[in-house]
């Protein structure tokens, strides 16, 4: 018995760019969304944004999965009705256009209730929508900036560092799914949309609930640790032998009993071992007295080792091994799909897993304008209609 899609029979327009709004589309689409990727004529600028492979960007690859794809100009009034026609059938709608371009497309919020007022609307920004820098151009590395999480992380004695993925955008995309279906409960009760907004710089200060609570509640600005913790010592990525490292984390009397057991039972008649609160204050002395015990030994060895104990560790891997990694496999994080002109691809799999209506990777990334013609049939564009809009360079 096929199982069911919980979105199924649900219409989303996604018309935002980069990674925020598309990841957001795409769990929608994971769970049985029918989704519409619309681009400009020149594409999604994430299509070209780093390696990738045969005109097909990674970054791109990673965000757009289980999507049909149509390129038109909104620039052109024929376009925007277009642009139109596809609203009228969907139900929610994914952009990220600045307030101006909005205007200057008669696309605001309240243009489009107007017109469609069964639409939920959602934007997502850098911003958000209301105070000082509202409005405004922002990337990941800013909302890392202006919401703490840079200053937050780094080495100890060094300067503020960025995360490597753009985690605001990955936030945001996860947050603005939740919209999306919150917003449809609600509408099964209203019958009416709504408009809705997700903002880098919420979706990421939002992310950091454990860290700012220490300040709200205890006026405590939290300090840079590396890799270590402030609650907890050892807890920390040692390096090994072979050049790679292992993190481990003992946050507890009973943990740390069981790793020195492993690694030098003389640790636990250390005075300055002896419990939790003073592990932590003598932290340096406790890495530097764990790290020999690391360094003459190879990293999968020490996993072993450790893991055979229930020590809470981990390799550190870079992609090339996390993705070949056993557990990730396991989990379906990477699947595997057929593209029509690249071949075999490889995506990112559904973190969610239900039992009876679980989320399915069924189409690659789209390329771009790949089912133009088959959406234009779809609102009543009979071939010649199609074929004069496709020469105007409406669409593409």
């Amino acid at each position: 018995m096929a199982q069911a899609k919980a979105l199924l029979g649900t219409r989303v327009i996604d018309a935002a760019t980069m990674v925020a709004g598309p990841l957001g589309a795409s769990i929608l689409a994971d769970f049985g969304a029918d989704v519409v990727k619309v681009e400009p004529l020149t594409g999604d600028e994430s299509r070209t944004f780093g390696p990738g492979r045969d005109g097909m960007s990674g970054v791109y690859s990673g965000v757009n999965r289980n999507k049909r794809a149509i390129a038109l100009d909104l620039r052109a009034e024929e376009g925007r009705e277009l642009f139109h026609e596809l609203c009228a059938g969907a139900d929610v709608l994914i952009e990220n256009m600045l307030p101006g371009v909005r205007d200057r497309f008669g696309l605001s919020p309240e243009a489009l209730r107007r017109r469609h007022p069964h639409l939920i609307c959602l934007n997502v920004s850098g911003y958000g929508e209301n105070g000082p820098l509202a409005g405004r151009p922002a990337m990941d590395p800013v909302a890392q900036s202006l919401t703490g999480l840079m200053h937050a992380t780094g080495d100890v004695d060094g300067p503020a560092t960025k995360a490597g993925p753009p985690i605001a955008d990955s936030a945001a995309g996860y947050l603005i799914a939740i919209a999306a279906l919150v917003a449809l409960l609600a509408k099964q009760r209203t019958g009416a949309g709504q408009d809705g907004s997700v903002s880098l710089v919420g979706s990421l200060f939002h992310l950091q609930t454990p860290w700012l609570g220490q300040y709200l509640l205890a006026d405590h600005v939290p300090s840079r640790v590396g890799n270590a913790s402030a609650f907890y010592a050892p807890y920390n990525a040692y390096p090994t032998r072979d050049g790679g490292s292992v993190h481990v984390v003992a946050f507890n009397d009973r943990h740390f009993a069981r790793l020195a057991q492993v690694v030098d039972k003389r640790l636990l008649d250390d005075e300055r071992f002896a419990e939790a609160a003073s592990r932590l204050a003598h932290r340096e002395e406790l890495d530097a007295a764990l790290a020999p015990w690391f360094a003459d030994r190879d990293r999968d060895d020490v996993v072993t080792l450790l893991s055979e104990q229930n020590i809470i560790c981990a390799p550190v891997l870079a992609y090339d091994e996390a993705v070949a990694h056993p557990q990730i496999r396991a989990l379906d994080l990477v699947v595997d799909i057929e593209h029509s002109t690249l071949g075999p691809l490889q995506v990112p799999g559904i973190p969610i897993k239900l039992s009876d209506t679980p989320g399915r990777v069924e189409r690659p990334p789209t390329s771009l304008g790949e089912h133009t013609a088959e959406l234009l049939a779809e609102l009543g564009h009979d071939n010649q209609d199609i074929a004069r809009l496709l020469a105007a360079r409406v669409v593409r």
